[in-house]
């Protein structure tokens, strides 16, 4: 039943996707998850990778005590309860096709600041959380340690390889920046789409 209804959904949503950029679908898709977690929308951000052969969905959720108060699911709460409120983020991966991710590739920019991650600031939530090939249908978790120099009262963007999004506790946002795949094709568009309502959004639940 679940299944029919995200479908339903994700019907509707395809309607309206060809006039939406990847920036304001990956907007859409942080409104989808903020509706159906509890969580608010400014403790998340989104990122439609489109990298070579690779394409995957990645999410970030601010570990804070609201985020601790949302629907998440229990064993997930249990995971990221060391971290609350210590500059973290937990991140999900989700591929919508056969892709390779490296969590190394993420990094974050302010102002004239690039931060990087080290082995040492990424902790798995699920076993599989680090470089490797991820199947369609499947969701991966771990969580980001941030560096103490970015600025969280400030926005910032994450990276992953060339592709960016903006991460704000605030709302504040970021003047747009160019972006090589700045209108995903409808197929992507419904494809990412599909693999957020049936596959990431039920994961953060436990359906």
């Amino acid at each position: 039943m679940r299944k029919i209804v995200s479908l339903g959904v994700l019907f509707v949503l395809s309607v309206v996707l060809p006039v939406f950029g990847q920036s304001a679908l990956e907007e859409l898709a942080k409104q989808q998850i903020a509706q159906k977690t509890g969580l608010d929308p400014n403790l998340l951000a989104t990122l439609f990778v489109t990298d070579g052969e690779n394409q995957f969905i990645l999410a970030f959720v601010y570990i804070t005590e609201q985020t601790m108060q949302s629907q998440l699911k229990a064993d997930l709460k249990q995971a990221i309860a060391p971290y609350v409120n210590k500059r973290a983020l937990l991140t999900l991966l989700a591929p919508a096709k056969t892709s390779f991710f490296d969590p190394l590739r993420i990094n974050f920019e302010q102002g004239l600041a690039r931060f990087l991650l080290s082995e040492q600031s990424i902790v798995k939530v699920t076993p599989d959380f680090g470089a490797g090939r991820f199947e369609s249908g499947t969701v991966s978790a771990g969580i980001l340690l941030l560096n103490d120099g970015l600025d969280l009262s400030k926005p910032f963007r994450i990276y992953y390889g060339a592709q960016s999004t903006v991460f704000s506790l605030t709302g504040e946002t970021l003047p747009a920046q160019p972006n090589p795949l700045a209108q995903l094709l409808l197929f992507l568009q419904f494809l990412f789409l599909n693999i957020l309502l049936l596959f990431l959004i039920p994961f953060l639940l436990g359906l």
